[in-house]
């Protein structure tokens, strides 16, 4: 059985696609809050620190969303879920964990670690809206190509290396991972009407 064959059935995954829609949900609505805040309001003090604008609630956000992926990983039936909400979920654990605790410092040091966290994050979207062949596939990757974007501009600092850009950016990453997660609630829901009849 070939990748794509594995995922057109659902064995693979025991989650309710209400529940995904809803955390994709919530996802896109924070996302563009934390967009609008970034873009509005970029010189705003959180936890007492300047310059950072958003970035705390951002890292925040990224560590209960890789909480809930690890939560994920342990309830899952396949062993191939398992590695692959856990993976994630260590993975944006462990990016929110290095931009919490670096409150405080320069935000300009986070640059290279929220470029890397969002060409990663862009590019597993991109391979698994292909592998998976779900509907709307193009809006998925659009969303993903837009991420990767982002994270070459933070790379070549333009236009800006400020902690309003690098929020600014983790926070379209956080609304376009809700997109895209609601995109495959929606591919699952279908998926489990195709098996009822």
């Amino acid at each position: 059985m070939n990748l794509r064959e594995k995922f057109s059935t659902l064995e693979h995954t025991g989650t309710n696609w209400q529940r995904l829609l809803l955390r994709g949900s919530l996802m896109l609505l924070i996302g563009v809050g934390l967009i609008a805040g970034a873009a509005f309001k970029p010189d705003v003090i959180i936890f007492q620190v300047r310059e950072f604008s958003w970035l705390p609630i951002c890292g925040f956000v990224v560590l209960a969303v890789g909480l809930l992926e690890c939560f994920d990983a342990f309830t899952t039936k396949e062993l191939a879920d398992f590695f692959l909400n856990l993976q994630m979920g260590v993975l944006d654990v462990v990016v929110a964990g290095l931009i919490i605790f670096s409150i405080g410092d320069d935000p300009a040091r986070l640059s290279l670690l929220i470029t890397a966290f969002l060409i990663v994050k862009g590019i597993f979207r991109i391979v698994l809206a292909y592998a998976a062949n779900i509907p709307n596939i193009l809006s998925t990757s659009i969303g993903a190509v837009t991420s990767i974007i982002l994270g070459l501009l933070i790379s070549l600092e333009w236009p800006s290396a400020a902690g309003w850009f690098l929020a600014l950016c983790l926070s379209a990453e956080i609304g376009l991972r809700g997109w895209a997660l609601m995109m495959f609630a929606f591919w699952i829901k279908a998926q489990k009407e195709q098996e009822s009849t």
